[in-house]
């Protein structure tokens, strides 16, 4: 057997324990949990940078039941510097608790839904917000993200309607038709990811887009694609590994039947 066979080999168990919910993370909690708490979930990778920041931002959070964090560390390089973040993190506000997932290889954005998956499998069924660790939000955006909440919808803030091609599109509005709904800035029902094939049907080729994956497996299932009445500014551009995907994201737009449904 190759050392790539076994390496595919190792990745699929490591997969398999993942989808039932079988991964080890640390928890840090700063305050009571009663439960009643938004749920933020959220990858980091390439920005270790970021996380303090990020921990001050939602802890500023104007949510009178708080906020709590769940984290999937895609670079392993990275731990110790995302662990020295939370340790010395004092919350004063909004941020209750943070849970870190470090894994052993970058499986891709899509880790997060991980968190979102356990949840729904042990009886959650509300709401989860997901961000990008290159995200900045004000201080009411969990809190505007709830009030808009919709269980029969993928509700983003990076909305768009698609004229024909995937990247002819522009910004939708509040009401507008969407066509494509982003994950960073984003509320959905965290019920959709029970299913396990959200994690097991996506194409291998198109692993990395789990954005336009979601955007599938939701409308399949009945629910709609909205826009999010938010703002939220994007930082550290240059290292968004969105630019070296463009035409990986127009085949996969195209293999999704994404042109038909747009021009419908």
């Amino acid at each position: 057997m190759t050392p790539r066979r076994i390496k595919s080999l190792v990745k699929n168990a490591i997969r398999r324990r993942l989808l039932a919910g079988r991964f080890r993370f640390d928890r840090h909690d700063f305050s009571a949990v009663s439960g009643r708490e938004a749920i933020v979930v959220m990858c980091l990778w390439n920005r270790p940078s970021r996380l303090e920041h990020i921990l001050r931002m939602l802890d500023g959070q104007e949510h009178p039941e708080g906020v709590v964090l769940l984290l999937w560390n895609n670079t392993r390089a990275d731990r110790e510097t995302y662990d020295a973040a939370i340790a010395a993190h004092d919350s004063r506000g909004s941020l209750r608790r943070v849970d870190i997932v470090h894994s052993p290889f970058n499986l891709g954005a899509i880790a997060r839904f991980y968190w979102a998956r356990r949840l729904a499998v042990a009886g959650y069924e509300g709401p989860i917000i997901v961000l990008d660790d290159d995200e900045d939000v004000d201080s009411r955006f969990v809190s505007s993200a709830l009030e808009q909440y919709d269980p029969l919808a993928l509700t983003s803030w990076w909305a768009f309607t698609v004229h024909s091609v995937y990247f002819d599109r522009t910004a939708a509005r509040v009401g507008d038709r969407v066509d494509y709904a982003g994950t960073g800035g984003m509320v959905c029902p965290a019920t959709l990811f029970r299913d396990p094939r959200f994690f097991t049907d996506i194409p291998a080729p198109f692993w990395l887009l789990d954005d336009m994956w979601l955007n599938h497996f939701a409308l399949a299932r009945g629910l709609r694609l909205a826009k999010l009445d938010v703002e939220i500014a994007f930082v550290m551009d240059e290292t968004n590994q969105a630019h070296g995907q463009a035409e990986l994201k127009q085949d996969f737009w195209e293999y999704l039947g994404g042109q038909k449904r747009a021009t419908t």
